[in-house]
């Protein structure tokens, strides 16, 4: 009798195994499924909105380079046809770099990367952007004018972009005739630590309760009451707020419908022992001119569209532009040119046979007079801390990202140029 209970019993929790493991199965396939379908919805949702922020200044891009093509007789119509497509092209240029961040902090390879900041070009650097900005929407803008004389150890791209994503949201917001105001309070120096609150406040459109519980997820707007027309991707805010939380701050927000948004940003930021580097001294163009005129280029580039566009933006200051498609023939030219024929190697990184990183050291490596000092700079369209190390490591001496603005490469050519006499 109790041998047969025990196979009753032994029968019953083998039965009890097998229903749980058949339903731990069937709810992980369950799970897996919708794990899979919810992954499908969320790459749709964000295709759906990044190609919608795409082509809302594509269109732009298009249609005005259609209409300009059409007024090539009229100066002026076409100088406002350029100025729109430089306007939508800055604003594909943020999106793509605000794209770039998330995937960077999904990734977990979003880091900061301090260095000495003067607290007074970052109160300066907001002011020369916003009140720009406020004047062309009629906004008053007011800010603290706090001599904070110290020097911060904080990333300062991360740190300005906090500010001015912030600020941008507020301007973009408020009506005109609205203010837009920016404060620095409550700020203290402890232990080499300065302790500050930031607040950034607008009469403005405000935001939904309802929408103010999500606001620092990515990809979300505010929609409904008095929103704006949508412009941008909804990634400012979940950026800022991943940079806030790097730095161990803290942000906080209150805001009501029509009412307006008040932003209040908390950091402790060590205070720097040593003194920012000197930011370069911006030439005039006239200045530049002289500097670059008749300066001899080796350019490697393998995109014939860049190749013309960089060929004329060189050009366009009067240098000597000589041009090859790989790494390969730019170390070959280098080397069957006479010492000091060339003034300056400008490489893209991605150029085939042998990257510009390979070329430039092996270069770098050659018996010529010219190899050590000759400057080369990198051009990439990637342009994070890590792979501007790398191109010093290679033997270059700057890096410009893509894409190239003018006056940026400019600067450069004629900085290194001038250490290189």
């Amino acid at each position: 009798m109790e041998s047969t209970v025990w196979v009753i019993l032994m029968f019953l929790v083998l039965c009890v195994v097998v229903v749980t493991a058949v339903f731990l199965v069937h709810r992980a396939n369950r799970e897996r499924d919708m794990a899979k379908q919810g992954l499908a919805d969320a790459k749709t949702e964000f295709l759906s909105k990044v190609s919608y922020d795409i082509k809302t200044p594509m269109n732009v891009i298009v249609g005005t380079t259609a209409l300009g093509m059409e007024e090539t007789d009229d100066p002026e119509k076409m100088k406002e046809c350029l100025g729109r497509i430089q306007s939508a092209s800055e604003f594909l240029m943020e999106l793509l770099n605000d794209l770039l961040d998330m995937s960077k902090i999904e990734m977990g390879k979003f880091h900061l990367h301090p260095r000495p900041y003067a607290f007074l070009d970052f109160a300066e650097g907001v002011r020369l952007l916003m009140e720009p900005a406020c004047r062309r929407k009629n906004i008053r803008f007011e800010m603290t004018r706090e001599e904070i004389n110290i020097n911060m150890m904080v990333d300062p791209m991360r740190f300005q972009q906090i500010f001015f994503n912030l600020l941008a949201n507020a301007v973009k917001f408020t009506p005109e005739g609205g203010i837009v105001t920016f404060r620095i309070c409550n700020y203290a120096t402890h232990n080499d630590v300065f302790s500050a609150d930031y607040v950034v406040k607008d009469n403005g459109i405000g935001m939904s309760q309802e929408f103010q519980k999500i606001l620092f997820e990515p990809f979300t707007q505010e929609t409904g009451y008095r929103a704006e027309k949508r412009n941008g991707a909804g990634l400012g805010l979940a950026i800022t707020r991943n940079i806030v939380d790097l730095m161990k701050g803290t942000i906080s927000i209150k805001s009501e419908l029509g009412e307006g948004t008040e932003v209040k940003v908390h950091l402790d930021v060590d205070i720097a022992s040593i003194q920012p580097e000197k930011e370069s001294e911006q030439l005039e163009m006239q200045d530049i001119r002289k500097m670059l005129r008749e300066k001899r280029v080796l350019l490697a580039e393998k995109h014939p569209m860049d190749v013309e566009i960089t060929r004329r933006i060189l050009e366009n200051v009067n240098m000597d532009v000589v041009c090859v498609e790989s790494g390969k023939e730019a170390l070959e030219l280098f080397c069957e040119k006479e010492e000091f024929h060339f003034d300056v190697v400008l490489m893209d990184i991605c150029i085939p046979e042998m990257d510009s990183l390979d070329a430039a050291r092996q270069m770098r490596q050659t018996h010529r007079m010219d190899s050590r000092t000759i400057p080369m700079i990198a051009m990439t369209a990637n342009n994070t801390v890590e792979d501007i190390h790398i191109c010093k490591e290679a033997g270059m001496n700057a890096h410009i990202a893509k894409p190239i603005e003018p006056k940026r490469l400019y600067q450069v050519l004629c900085e290194h140029l001038h250490q290189a006499i």
